[in-house]
């Protein structure tokens, strides 16, 4: 078991009295992670410093390399390739990299994992639902774990973020026990935003001060409606937060403009927002402005494809990923793109993902990014699409795309419906749900 894995299922439940000290700890000296981290913090460093022709270079010969590893052990990939007339071991220049084909998640959907996977390799499964709700599953590395930290923590950086500050994290775990609870390994409160906002807000009044957290961190629609609710109804944590909360870290959805800008106003403090997926493919944040992301050229490749309909769509190749290698990836994503001397420098989102919600019993919001995409189904192996639809408040339907008609218990199994209060029923339909734009929404409204 790498070190990585150990701690997660062993050192979550250290003590704050202990974790404290343990997060003091640089990542660049912990066991397993010292080597990957501390060569990517370098990297993201040294990449400031390149022009464009450096910038080519070292994005060719990252590209050529996957593209060639994918090549000689990836079947998928060694029939596309040959089906295409490319063999990447005979690129020698940068535009060389244009020659190989962009996939789609449709097409990856349609083998199955071991043919776009080296099973031979030490990997973990992962699976994202995508901002539609279209699922895919691939294997991770261990070493895709400090590769990520020390993005993360650049970004984070930007609001004067340091390793051994705790935050409060708003994300999608189901299994947070009594309201909010440590995570030594990640350094977190993390919250059970599936309570009532009265719930949460009480547990951490009474417990801010053993913790003295610094920073907001999770889905920018739960952030932002705890603490208008806090605002709204005149909570004594509203002003404890505006006196000791630095800044506010938004992941996986786009911030609402409207929400963020009211919720920095109630805080007074600024907030960073990045673009990424669980594919690990790419990985832009807000590095001048807000809503322009600037992708990591230390982190994968991003391009912006022009399609039939003169959209741009977000193409990305995932450099280290040699278990399920994703390269010239369509997100599916539609972006405006600033280009430079023929790369991508950043680009402002089109199309991507929102806060939708249903309403539990209580009429409380279940955030469908947590409920969804946070628990990371098993259901996501089985079927194409997943969509939801509220009946009345307290009662959701799950619309299931696949062509083979699962039983009620099959489908029940494998999805993680714990810790809300709703009722649950599943339709099994053979295509998605579309709107009149022929998108394939996940909330279906109507």
């Amino acid at each position: 078991m790498s070190y990585i894995n150990y701690a997660k299922q062993n050192l979550t439940r250290i003590p704050y009295s202990l974790g404290k000290y343990i997060a003091l700890l640089p990542y660049g000296i912990r066991p397993g992670m010292s080597t990957i981290y501390s060569l990517r913090k370098n990297e993201i460093s040294n990449f400031n410093e390149f022009n464009s022709e450096k910038y080519k270079k070292l994005i060719f010969d990252k590209v050529k390399h996957i593209s060639v590893y994918a090549y000689s052990n990836i079947e998928f990939y060694r029939k596309l390739y040959k089906a295409s007339g490319v063999n990447p071991e005979k690129f020698s220049d940068f535009n060389d990299l244009f020659e190989l084909p962009i996939i789609s998640k449709a097409e990856l959907q349609a083998v199955s994992i071991e043919e776009r996977s080296n099973i031979k390799l030490k990997k973990s499964i992962a699976n994202t639902g995508g901002s539609s709700g279209q699922p895919l599953s691939f294997y991770i590395e261990p070493s895709s774990i400090p590769h990520e930290w020390a993005h993360m923590h650049t970004i984070w950086a930007k609001l004067g973020y340091k390793q051994s500050d705790l935050k409060i994290v708003f994300g999608g775990r189901a299994d947070v026990k009594n309201i909010m609870e440590y995570d030594a390994v990640r350094h977190q409160l993390t919250i059970d935003i599936y309570k009532s906002p009265q719930q949460i807000a009480d547990t951490l009044l009474v417990n801010f001060k053993k913790y003295k957290p610094k920073y907001l961190h999770g889905y920018p629609s739960a952030i932002f409606d705890f603490v208008i609710w806090l605002d709204l109804n005149k909570h004594p944590l509203l002003p404890v937060f505006k006196q000791y909360i630095q800044g506010m870290f938004l992941g996986s959805e786009f911030p609402s403009p409207v929400l963020r800008k009211k919720v920095e106003e109630l805080l007074s403090c600024s907030s960073v927002s990045w673009y990424g997926h669980t594919e690990r493919a790419v990985l832009a944040y807000e590095k001048n402005e807000q809503y322009t992301y600037s992708p990591f050229i230390s982190y994968g490749f991003a391009e912006a494809i022009q399609n039939e309909q003169d959209d741009f769509s977000l193409v990305s190749t995932s450099y280290y990923n040699y278990a399920s290698p994703l390269i010239r990836y369509d997100t599916s994503d539609l972006i405006e793109p600033n280009i430079q001397d023929g790369l991508l420098v950043d680009f402002k989102i089109s199309s991507g993902r929102n806060g939708e919600y249903v309403l539990d019993r209580h009429l409380n919001k279940i955030y469908l990014t947590a409920l969804i995409f946070g628990r990371h189904h098993s259901i996501f192996d089985y079927v194409q699409h997943v969509q939801v639809k509220q009946i009345e408040a307290g009662k959701v339907t799950f619309y299931i795309t696949s062509n083979h008609n699962y039983s009620y218990e099959f489908l029940i199994d494998k999805m993680d419906l714990s810790n809300v209060d709703l009722d649950f029923s599943f339709e099994v339909i053979q295509s998605p749900i579309k709107t009149a734009a022929a998108k394939v929404p996940l909330l279906i409204k109507n």
